[in-house]
């Protein structure tokens, strides 16, 4: 039985983040009722404070859905972060779960900082070419009892809550129309999917050097989708009071979808 990830083949090790996504789709689509009461009906006046809504969100989707916890904590700029022992079909691999939640108005793109980059990005801005360093180490060194320490494998996923405005004096204030769970690829898979400048996802992001901001990067969703379908995942509201409870997957630019089973919340 494998607990280190190093031992797992690439195939093997995306396995695992598909699996690890699959679980956040479930629960999300589990808590969507909810999560779309409190998010339309919850006064939030900035921008600000709706991020900070969508974070409560995804605490109270995931807090139902853990694994078994390891007494550690992961210190970064990530919403929801938990050590814990992840069953897989290859071994009882420890993981360092990360998930970070967005909301806006877009629904194409995600904007990360720097400190949440799981992997060195290459791109091109303006005819330059672009680096920017993970921000998020491959895994976390945890104490172990037999041969040595243990390596946590970091998985890197962001919930994006897309919505449109609707009233600033009563409720609803707003509309949540699609809930998106983005798997991020771990650093080892960097020859797989940002081999060059030119073959990525990843895009300019939106920050001031001036203001001393932080360096963000974005990635974009159509791009990701077209190098693995499964990696981009919509959860839409179309009429019922949850999310239409569909996955993708299979080849092609933007897969095949198949409906799942869920209980909800």
């Amino acid at each position: 039985m494998h607990q280190d990830y190093r031992y797992l083949s690439d195939d093997e090790h995306e396995a695992v983040e598909k699996q690890t996504l699959r679980t956040v789709v479930q629960a999300l689509q589990e808590y969507s009722r909810e999560a779309k009461q409190i998010f339309d009906n919850t006064k939030a006046p900035s921008k600000t404070e709706v991020i900070v809504l969508a974070e409560d969100l995804v605490q109270y989707a995931l807090e139902v859905a853990e694994t078994y916890p390891i007494n550690r904590r992961y210190a970064g700029f990530i919403d929801y972060k938990r050590i814990r022992w992840l069953p897989t079909p290859y071994g009882l691999l420890p993981q360092a779960f990360l998930v970070d939640a967005k909301a806006s108005t877009e629904n194409n793109r995600e904007t990360l900082q720097q400190s949440q980059l799981p992997m060195d990005a290459d791109f091109v801005s303006k005819d330059a070419h672009v680096t920017m360093k993970a921000g998020v180490p491959p895994h976390i060194e945890l104490p172990g009892t037999m041969g040595g320490p243990l390596l946590a494998v970091t998985s890197s996923l962001f919930v994006h809550f897309y919505y449109k405005d609707v009233s600033d004096t009563e409720p609803p204030y707003r509309e949540l129309k699609s809930i998106y769970a983005l798997a991020i690829p771990h650093a080892r898979f960097k020859p797989r999917y940002n081999p060059d400048a030119h073959t990525t996802f990843f895009g300019q992001g939106k920050h001031s050097s001036a203001r001393n901001e932080e360096p963000r990067i974005r990635v974009y969703f159509t791009r990701l989708m077209a190098m693995a379908p499964w990696r981009l995942q919509q959860l839409e509201f179309k009429g019922d009071s949850y999310t239409t409870p569909l996955w993708r997957d299979g080849a092609g630019p933007k897969g095949i979808l198949t409906p799942f089973a869920y209980l909800g919340r």
